[in-house]
């Protein structure tokens, strides 16, 4: 029996093949369009507890989209359309129930109101599900933490098709590992969330030429070590697409305070030469997030990222030299430290807590670009990235152990592989940076 067949007598009219809305929208996702068996969209935990149980019954392979952002198209099995898991409850004291299908952008939106955000994805079509499990590292990231730092709860369904809630006195290594292992361990379907006041949230955007590039640099460091936790800011380097996107430094800010105290938080930056614009003011914190592109962008990114456990010197110059070379290129440092830093090393996956900065590093190719090729502009790319350590996994296209064990230190990497072998010891769950047990 086909796991089609199978999953329509187990979950009647949940189930849907080809030639279904359905089986389209859940094959499809950022990266591309894939084949699968099938497409099961369940609305209740117990239903995809069936399903999960019926795929393993029949050995096929399980693949999950959330939101379908940072998915890779499925080409066999089974896909698990998380799209009815999609309801935001806000509850006493600013816990917050998320299904794990629901967008950061609804969560914006359902949060408004009541003054509250949460650390999220930077775009309104993040799915909830896989950003929160992979890490989190949002608008508030300084203030509050990354997402996973605020998650209380979660209701995961197994590899054995048991629905079970997991916090940090049941099933605690469960718990540990979800947030910031991926989806290695089970598919949860709620994650229950502390949020945060945001009311009195000021912020926007400051434009520079490529007149200094380095001087926007050192400036953007000074300022993020000698801030408060309440300032949050990525300062991103934008190469060149023609003469009416010339690129050049970006910087987005968001602060909890007021207007004067983010212009003189950021004087010594305002004051460089190289501004072209400035755009500061009271905003809303659904405002911070924007909208996706839509579907591949007619390019090829080569390059990687890691975290900087200090902002130095060297490392500013790396990035300056990669901005100067041959290859058009594009740098993102997001400011860490703060209530990022507050955390134990161990408390999560996410062991990296000491780091000042993630920096991402990424080459544009032709889109048509070959593999040699990429392989062989990365070796122009890479010198920033020798001044940081580890991976953040939300921002890894490379697969693979070796990939896997750049982004979790040895002593992390063996407990992950320990609750793997606790929970799905069959390894049902093959998530994207995958976990052998």
């Amino acid at each position: 029996m086909s796991i089609l067949s199978a999953l329509s007598e187990r979950v009647p009219g949940r189930a849907f093949g080809p030639g279904s809305p359905e089986y389209d929208a859940g094959r499809t996702v950022f990266a591309g369009v894939g084949e699968p068996e099938a497409v099961v969209r369940p609305t209740t935990a117990d239903e995809l507890a069936l399903a999960v149980r019926t795929a393993v019954a029949q050995g096929r392979p399980i693949a999950v989209r959330s939101g379908g952002h940072g998915s890779m198209p499925a080409t066999e099995g089974l896909v698990v359309d998380l799209a009815e898991f999609d309801s935001v409850t806000v509850g006493e004291g600013g816990l917050v129930s998320i299904g794990a299908g629901a967008r950061w952008g609804d969560v914006a939106a359902a949060l408004a109101p009541h003054g509250l955000g949460i650390s999220s994805g930077d775009t309104l079509d993040v799915g909830v599900g896989g950003l929160a499990v992979g890490g989190g590292i949002g608008w508030l990231v300084r203030t509050h933490g990354l997402t996973v730092d605020l998650i209380r709860e979660v209701e995961v369904v197994t590899a054995a098709g048991a629905v079970v809630s997991a916090n940090a006195e049941t099933h605690p290594d469960l718990f540990w590992g979800i947030r910031g292992g991926g989806g290695n361990f089970g598919i949860v379907t709620r994650f229950l969330v502390q949020a945060a006041p945001v009311e009195g949230l000021v912020g926007g955007h400051v434009q520079f030429d490529r007149s200094d590039v380095g001087a926007v640099l050192r400036a953007w460091r000074d300022v993020t070590l000698a801030s408060p936790d309440e300032l949050n800011s990525t300062l991103m380097v934008m190469p060149p697409f023609g003469p009416e996107m010339p690129g050049g430094p970006q910087l987005g800010v968001a602060l909890l305070g007021t207007e004067q105290e983010l212009r003189d938080l950021l004087a010594p930056i305002l004051a460089l030469p190289s501004v072209t614009e400035v755009s500061l003011g009271p905003i809303a914190y659904g405002d911070l997030l924007e909208a996706a592109p839509p579907g591949k962008p007619p390019f090829r990114f080569v390059g990687g990222n890691g975290f900087a456990p200090e902002l130095s010197d060297e490392l500013l110059a790396a990035v300056e030299r990669v901005l100067d070379g041959p290859i058009p290129t594009m740098v993102l440092l997001r400011a860490l430290g703060g209530a990022y830093a507050r955390v134990a090393p161990d408390a999560t996956p996410i062991a990296h807590r000491d780091a000042q900065a993630l920096v991402m590093v990424n080459g544009v190719l032709p889109a048509e670009a070959t593999d040699d090729e990429a392989e062989h502009a990365l070796l122009d790319l890479t010198a920033p990235l020798d001044h940081t350590v580890g991976r953040y996994a939300n921002f890894t296209q490379e697969f693979g152990d070796d990939v896997t064990a750049m982004i979790y230190p040895p002593a992390t990497l063996e407990r992950l592989r320990r609750v793997k072998r606790q929970f799905d010891p069959g390894d049902v769950f093959r998530a994207a940076h995958h976990i052998a047990p």
